[in-house]
């Protein structure tokens, strides 16, 4: 809905109540006030609710408490566009996901309502599962701080905190390990906790931070969108993750300048937050269909840098961006596939902008792909040097981009064209280097990655 037409709708609902107002003068007739049985389930209920709203609302207001991440969201924003924000929430991420396997739903629903909580994971399972996160995760999208949650999980078994970060640090420990626990079901055998009661323990903690205007709100947002992808097929994400990159827009992080006062580390980690938010938000636009939240040309952000992500340290970290660091040792760069991930997901954004259109036919659009393509070669030739798995990962990505540059011409394109034999060799290498991943690396997926690889098996059909 545009802001046009919700402020008109926001009108007309004015003059209904000030008729409505009108109609209850003291001249009106009175109706005998009619009170329904109320319960303490009800009372709870409207708590719930209230809490709820509440959270939304401060979204949708002057911001947080923060007077630096201080925001506004327009003169539309109220307790009406906080009902339908809270709506969508709640439906499409809240605490009723669905879980990994379809037969597990009703169980899931029922431990929800009898208030169940899952106990952190035993040393083994936890260490199965933190492998398994920042092996497949966090090396695709490092936006949470390493050290912290490894100092989270050394900590899980305390009683968590009655503060909101103490409360939002324990949420995000428990998302780490749902996320993980779904990986382990896809790629190994896995016969602990759910990852779904992971997921209803993290929701239980103080939503106040998560669902308030602050970077804990957009980590919280990504944190379900990634869950929600290996667990759920529903559309719903993109709201999300639409809603996460918008929040990123607000705060500025897309702007180049936006980072200049921030210290090393702290300037590092919005970076990596916000360009995890672009990877996913731009794959899920483009695999569902939906348009993009924000235009490429906005976006003057510099990518993170290819440190070693566990680094802390502000005078290490500029240390090294200089080339002064005089460890012994410098730490080996651990971002290079997700640098890498950046740069290609930009290609594949002016692709889909230039290519899937709908003011132009393909026939017309035919000149487009020599310059799309020279900058895949390019890009190519350019990527640094990964280790194997990392590599595989980004030339299988690479591949299925040739795949989406191409795929629209098949139908218009001479049938002896080199550009067909090309955009069938890389949909097979896309479905054979995911095979390999998987074989060889026990390499996790989403449903946009295997809806991917569907695509690239049927244009080879």
């Amino acid at each position: 809905m545009s802001k046009g037409t919700l402020a008109h709708r926001i009108e007309l609902l004015e003059e209904q109540l000030a008729a409505a107002l009108e109609g209850n003068g003291p001249n009106a007739p009175q109706e005998p006030l009619k009170l329904p049985y109320v319960t303490d389930q009800t009372f709870s209920h409207l708590s719930t609710r209230k809490s709820n709203l509440t959270g939304v609302v401060r979204f949708l207001t002057l911001g947080y408490a923060n007077k630096e991440d201080s925001t506004y969201l327009g003169p539309s924003s109220g307790l009406s566009l906080a009902e339908n924000v809270n709506q969508i929430v709640h439906r499409g991420v809240g605490t009723k996901l669905l879980p990994v396997h379809a037969g597990q739903y009703s169980d899931a629903v029922r431990d929800e309502d009898a208030g169940a909580k899952a106990s952190p994971p035993d040393d083994e399972i936890s260490s199965r599962i933190l492998d398994v996160y920042f092996k497949n995760m966090h090396a695709r999208l490092p936006f949470l701080d390493r050290s912290e949650i490894l100092e989270l999980h050394a900590e899980r078994h305390q009683p968590p905190g009655k503060t909101p970060e103490e409360q939002f640090g324990k949420f995000k420990m428990f998302m780490v390990y749902a996320i993980g626990a779904a990986i382990l079901q896809t790629t190994e055998t896995y016969n602990s906790t759910p990852p779904s009661d992971f997921l209803l323990t993290a929701l239980c903690f103080d939503p106040t931070l998560r669902e308030s205007i602050s970077v804990a709100s957009v980590e919280a947002m990504v944190l379900i969108v990634i869950y929600n992808l290996r667990t759920n097929s529903n559309s719903s994400v993109w709201y999300m993750i639409g809603l996460a990159m918008r929040t990123c827009v607000d705060f500025g992080f897309h702007r180049k300048a936006r980072y200049a006062k921030l210290n090393a580390h702290e300037s590092e980690k919005r970076r990596r937050l916000f360009w995890t938010v672009y990877i996913m938000e731009r794959h899920t636009a483009c695999s569902l269909g939906r348009p993009f939240s924000i235009a490429e040309e906005e976006i003057d952000a510099e990518l993170p840098s290819n440190l070693d992500d566990s680094i802390a340290d502000d005078e290490m970290i500029t240390q090294i961006l200089k080339g002064e660091c005089r460890t012994e040792r410098t730490p080996i760069p651990t971002l290079g596939r997700f640098i890498a991930s950046i740069q290609l997901q930009r290609i594949v954004s002016e692709i889909n902008t230039r290519i899937y259109r709908l003011d132009k036919q393909s026939s017309s659009l035919i000149s487009e792909i020599a310059p799309l393509m020279e900058k895949l070669e390019a890009f190519k030739i350019n990527v640094p040097s990964l280790d194997l798995q990392d590599c595989d990962f980004v030339y299988m990505h690479w591949n299925n981009s040739v795949r989406i540059l191409l795929q629209p011409f098949l139908s218009v394109l001479h049938p002896q064209d080199g550009y067909i034999r090309t955009c069938l060799f890389a949909s097979g290498q896309m479905c054979q280097i995911f095979k390999t991943l998987r074989q060889r690396d026990s390499c996790g997926h989403s449903f946009l990655l295997m809806n991917s690889v569907f695509m690239a098996g049927l244009t080879m059909w």
